[in-house]
């Protein structure tokens, strides 16, 4: 296909495991934030926040705090999946991009954290990083315990919610296509 943008499209896969040792350059997620600041908003509120963390040792910080937050049974569920790394919500991925938006300013919070989200995952893959959408920090704010309390420290404003994170990176190894589901689609003639 010649089409980039549906090249990115089709070949865009959920990474759960990002090579640890190499980094993301700052241009790259520059790109990425500036790729979710040009999202549609329902009635272009624009009133979300990208919060990129992008220093190990906080994304540590962050992640032993969103460990202790966990079920139990969730917590066992990220450890099989760590495959003997260490145990991240995030997958170990090298930077965490949080989106929030603003409590009560936009009717439809969800839908415009979720259409930034995925021009962050579609920017990505044109520049050949991996992308796992998080929803663990879903809900936190300031109010929500040692994570929220890192987030606003960092720079979250008080008044947003999480809605979703992106986990980017680079694959440490390859995601394969999973088939896609039939009888998805209808054309009305």
């Amino acid at each position: 296909m010649n089409n980039q943008v549906m090249r990115n499209i089709l070949e865009r896969r959920s990474c759960r495991s990002f090579d640890t040792e190499k980094k993301v350059s700052e241009n790259d997620v520059t790109a990425v934030l500036k790729a979710g600041a040009y999202a549609p908003s329902a009635m272009n509120t624009q009133s979300w926040h990208f919060t990129a963390v992008v220093n190990s040792e906080k994304l540590t910080l962050l992640n032993d705090a969103m460990l202790e937050y966990m079920d139990p049974a969730a917590r066992e569920r990220a450890a099989s999946r760590a495959g003997g790394k260490r145990v991240s919500p995030f997958y170990n991925a090298p930077v965490l991009i949080i989106v929030s938006l603003e409590k009560g300013v936009s009717p439809y919070p969800e839908a415009d954290c979720a259409c930034a989200l995925q021009n962050m995952f579609l920017a990505a893959t044109s520049l050949g990083l991996g992308t796992c959408w998080i929803n663990q920090l879903r809900g936190a704010d300031g109010e929500s315990g040692k994570a929220g309390a890192l987030l606003t420290q960092w720079g979250m404003p008080q008044n947003h919610a999480v809605y979703g994170c992106c986990a980017l990176g680079y694959a440490d190894k390859e995601s394969p296509l999973k088939d896609r589901a039939s009888g998805v689609v209808t054309i009305v003639r």
